[in-house]
């Protein structure tokens, strides 16, 4: 009787607690929840990217021809159609195919995380699906679960598993969407939907119940014009469901790929910059910069455009400097084997990161400004230590600017057990490096110098999205992330101190200008300045800006790099308003575009020949090259509000068509509204 007794009662709590899982908001978690979930990740730093599938065997050609772009996409970029890329799984045989290998390699470079492709947009899984027959069992001579030997050899390794999973699928019937224009050109799948529920989402229970726990599920493919914002929630939720403490990226939503992530109007716990590092950090935003090795992220034979160790380790520097993880790419070739190149690459890393690694890892971003190409700064979590890495040789001697010393510092050079003598001429802090030590420094590339500060209140931050306002002002919120630091703050540009007004209420911008903030608290060095500008336009400003350009070109040119022969005002895309009649010369119109409403919108350019339309300094429609007047179409989502673009247009000959349209929340497609555009 007391046997049956504690299975009712562990059946009653084993329900209880799956009811309570079912229940939990997870879009709206604490912000204690979220930082014990998201504890590894921010301390990890570094991880490894891995690209790889059937894309691998024509390893960038198709019959026998080069094919523009990167690896991965040559389903798309030939195109291929979908029998004929199927039979590449007949020559998938990966026999050299060590998982072992692969996460020493990782664990080796210093790497903590490993994300693998799942299933790429080409629809092929590495898995053994129960969902889907194309897959490695099912379809391959080498009929071996790599994701199973993968998995279990990263925890053997103490690596973080993790899995990339694309949204999109060029192979499945109900999602092969508008980039893959050979089979289907329309703007929405009608069985979008029935692909969601019955193919995307039972793969990913597959996926995250079978091979789990994962770190890190990373999405990728949002932007087809299929996917909402909705939708990225719906999956979002669905996913923490399965696993409440697996990390999710920003592209499950409709954010794009840059720094959004945990906003309202967005979805995610990550941002992901690709091929870059952010100008500078977020304080209070976590984001991942992804990057290549050489240029593709899939194996493609002819690419031996490799970056330099030297710029890798040092993108990695820079990126923990700013706040952010560095997910650095590996694409194996169709035998499983990682390309030489990558492999040399990564263990010069991993050499460094045993002599320097306690300057990234658990490290968080550093407020003292930049000093030159050559230095950067992380901080130990409790602000006491400043780590300072400096690309090259240091010499005899090294000054940094900004630090909040102490009487009795102490300054190490990491992998040198001494002490190092310093003096102070006034901000400035010199270190003194002995001969011995100058000639032959223990970082080889770059090299940290580790400094016992006084702790530093952190930076204020700004709540504000909106920058830009018509005639109307904007509130700004303001927060210090240390408990118990008062905030000034000035609206004129200069430097705060503890006489300038305190932080209580929201700051209101009436007028352009800058707010700077600082935080102060006893027995700490106040903040350094954080900083922003506002702009109050006024409303009857409609229109934009153009630069006229004459020249001869097959694809945009960088028009940054020409002079233009005429600028002026304008209200209208017409190139024949600007340029009556002729051949060979380019536009670029500019200005700020009012979005109405939060939401996803699509935005279509038809132009004889390319057009490039940026928005938020991101490209969202792309038209490039010689053509007659066709029309492209990109997808974002925008918050409500005022936002720079930029739309470059080159005419070589015959017509001179451009026009803009855009379709968005509750509006069909039409013209782009003139009274959108200010100047």
């Amino acid at each position: 009787m007391k046997k049956w007794l504690c299975i009712l009662i562990a059946g009653i709590l084993m329900a209880c607690c799956g009811r309570k899982t079912a229940d939990r908001d997870y879009l709206h978690e604490t912000e204690a929840e979220r930082s014990e979930r998201m504890a590894w990740w921010r301390e990890a730093r570094f991880g490894l990217f891995i690209h790889w599938g059937l894309y691998a065997v024509p390893a960038g050609k198709y019959k026998g021809e080069e094919v523009w772009g990167t690896g991965e996409w040559i389903m798309n970029s030939a195109p291929i159609p979908v029998p004929e890329y199927e039979a590449y799984a007949a020559r998938f045989n990966p026999v050299h195919f060590n998982a072992d290998e692969w996460a020493g390699l990782a664990a080796d470079a210093g790497m903590k995380y490993l994300v693998i492709t799942s299933k790429h947009h080409d629809g092929f899984c590495l898995w053994d699906s129960k969902i889907s027959g194309y897959d490695v069992m099912d379809r391959t001579p080498f009929k071996r679960d790599i994701l199973r030997e993968l998995s279990e050899a990263c925890r053997r390794r103490g690596i973080r598993f993790c899995l990339y999973h694309s949204i999109m699928d060029w192979h499945h019937p109900d999602a092969q969407g508008i980039f893959y224009p050979a089979y289907n050109t329309s703007k929405t799948n009608p069985g979008f939907q029935r692909y969601v529920d019955t193919y995307l989402k039972p793969q990913l229970e597959e996926l995250v119940s079978g091979y789990g726990p994962l770190g890190v599920l990373w999405f990728d493919g949002q932007w087809i014009n299929d996917w909402t914002l909705q939708t990225g929630r719906d999956l979002y939720r669905f996913v923490r469901s399965l696993q409440p403490d697996i990390i999710v990226n920003n592209r499950v939503g409709k954010g794009g790929t840059g720094l959004s992530g945990r906003k309202e109007e967005s979805v995610g716990d990550f941002g992901t910059p690709e091929q870059e590092i952010p100008p500078q950090g977020l304080l209070g935003v976590d984001w991942e910069s992804c990057m290549t090795m050489n240029d593709t992220w899939g194996f493609r034979e002819s690419d031996l455009n490799w970056k330099s160790d030297t710029t890798l380790i040092w993108n990695l520097a820079e990126t923990a400097s700013k706040g952010g993880n560095f997910l650095l790419n590996v694409g194996p070739t169709a035998q499983g084997l990682i390309p030489q190149a990558s492999v040399d690459r990564l263990h010069r890393m991993g050499q460094w990161l045993r002599i320097n690694g306690e300057a990234i890892y658990r490290t968080r971003e550093c407020q003292i400004p930049e000093q030159g190409k050559n230095l950067r700064f992380t901080q130990s979590p409790d602000g006491g230590t400043v780590y300072a890495l400096y690309l090259g040789r240091p010499g005899r001697g090294v000054k940094i600017k900004g630090l909040p010393l102490l009487p009795d510092s102490q300054v190490f050079l990491l992998g040198h057990e001494k002490p190092l003598q310093w003096k102070c001429e006034g901000d400035a802090l010199n270190i003194e490096i002995p001969q011995p030590l100058a000639e032959n420094p223990p970082g080889f590339i770059a090299h940290t110098f580790r400094i016992s500060v006084r702790p530093m209140v952190e930076k204020p931050r700004f709540s504000q999205d909106q920058k830009i306002s018509l005639n109307e002002p904007i509130f700004v919120a303001l927060e210090s992330p240390t408990p118990g630091a008062s905030i000034h703050y000035t609206l004129d540009g200069s430097i705060p101190d503890e006489s300038s007004p305190l932080y209580g209420e929201p700051v209101v911008i009436s007028r352009s200008g800058t707010l700077m903030a600082r935080a102060f608290k006893h027995g700490m060095a106040p903040s350094t300045a954080s900083e922003t500008s506002f702009s109050i336009l006024d409303s009857t400003a409609n229109g934009m800006t153009y630069a006229l350009y004459e020249g001869e070109w097959s694809s945009l040119p960088d028009f940054g790099k020409l002079k233009p022969v005429r600028t002026g005002e304008t209200w209208s895309f017409d190139p024949a308003g600007i340029r009556p009649g002729g051949d060979h010369f380019g536009i670029v119109f500019k200005g700020r575009i009012q979005i109405p409403e939060n939401g996803a919108y699509t935005f279509f350019i038809k132009s004889d020949d390319g057009s490039l339309l940026r928005i938020g300094g991101k490209p969202v429609a792309v038209n490039d090259g010689l053509h007659g007047p066709v029309e492209a179409q990109g997808s974002a989502a925008f918050l409500k509000g005022l936002h720079n673009f930029e739309l470059g247009f080159f005419e070589a000959t015959g017509g001179e068509a451009l026009e803009v349209s855009v379709e968005g929340p509750g509006m069909r497609k039409q013209p782009l509204p003139p009274h959108w555009l200010i100047r």
